[in-house]
């Protein structure tokens, strides 16, 4: 509600308190409510909303215009990772994501818990590397890349970080690597994520004379 999304259907547990404009509301027992839910122990409150994603080239543009790299998800197929790095985004201040063929869907019932809600402050775009053909920038790499201190994250197009098991398919981007004490092959890119999009943001920061990152919302640790 809090970033403009306008709920079409609403269904709440008997006896719930919660209130928010819907374009229909529904009470439902507890049976009905748990058999629409996909956990374990449902908070009373289920939602249908419509939220339409933009074209890779919006996504760019808008992150271009607040100078920021469009952080984009290659083959990240866990949903819980893509909506912790869609909360990451939305926290360090990054206003748009490119969630390419292969990835979780960033707008699913777990991407959006993982998010805390969070998916919905981000212009997202669902896409290939076509629709990105050309734009240079880093990719997270485990190993063998530039150490993250010493690349120019923050003057970058894009940011992308690929899926755990295949890696980034794109082989022409700048590699970024996180340095890691010995024996430690990598980080889940979930962490990898949100260390690069703070690095950046400390970076932006630095340049403007910002004293530190945006206030967080309130409720959202």
């Amino acid at each position: 509600m809090a970033a403009g999304v306008r709920l079409e259907v609403l269904a709440l547990a008997e006896g719930s308190g919660f209130r928010a404009p819907a374009e229909h509301t529904v009470i439902l027992g507890k049976r009905a409510l748990d058999s629409l839910s996909q956990t374990v122990t449902p908070q009373g409150v289920l939602a249908i909303a419509r939220r339409e994603t933009v074209e890779a080239a919006a996504a760019l543009s808008a992150a271009r215009d607040v100078g920021w790299p469009l952080i984009v998800l290659d083959g990240v197929q866990d949903p819980g990772n893509v909506g912790t790095i869609c909360r990451s985004a939305a926290a360090a201040g990054a206003p748009a994501l490119a969630v390419l063929d292969g990835s979780a869907d960033p707008l699913g019932p777990k991407a959006i818990r993982a998010s805390a809600g969070c998916v919905f402050r981000l212009s997202v775009a669902r896409g290939t590397w076509a629709d990105l053909a050309g734009v240079p920038g880093y990719g997270a790499s485990a190993g063998g890349g530039v150490p993250l201190w010493e690349a120019e994250l923050e003057r970058a197009q894009l940011l992308a970080l690929g899926g755990e098991v295949r890696g980034l398919r794109r082989t022409d981007l700048d590699p970024v690597t996180i340095p890691m004490a010995p024996g430690v092959e990598s980080l889940n890119v979930g962490a990898a994520a949100a260390i690069l999009l703070f690095e950046v943001l400390r970076r932006r920061d630095e340049r403007s004379g910002s004293p530190g990152p945006p206030a967080p919302a309130e409720g959202v640790a």
